[in-house]
């Protein structure tokens, strides 16, 4: 996964579109960070699979706030995980 930061929101919003188009790139987002409950937004009209994506951090996000586990540990042993990656390579 890779995070890619812009000075500013023109310039966010035209690498966004780019890499979405261009690029074939499953983009996720916004995440809203630095405050103390998870805050997961989505845009009108979204497809079915930015739902399912940001569904899929959102259940990552809870795992990581209520257990004590590596992350990487948490989100293996899930059941959806399981399912997400048989979707993935599917697809």
């Amino acid at each position: 996964m890779n995070t890619l930061i812009f000075p500013n929101l023109a310039a966010g919003n035209v690498a966004y579109n780019l890499l979405k188009e261009v690029g074939g790139a499953d983009a996720i987002g916004p995440i809203l960070l630095g405050i103390k409950k998870p805050v997961h937004v989505l845009q009108l009209g979204s497809s079915v699979r930015s739902i399912f994506n940001m569904a899929l951090v959102a259940v990552i996000d809870a795992q990581m706030k209520c257990s004590k586990s590596p992350t990487e540990e948490i989100v293996t042993k899930s059941k959806w995980w399981k399912k997400f990656s048989k979707v993935s390579r599917d697809m």
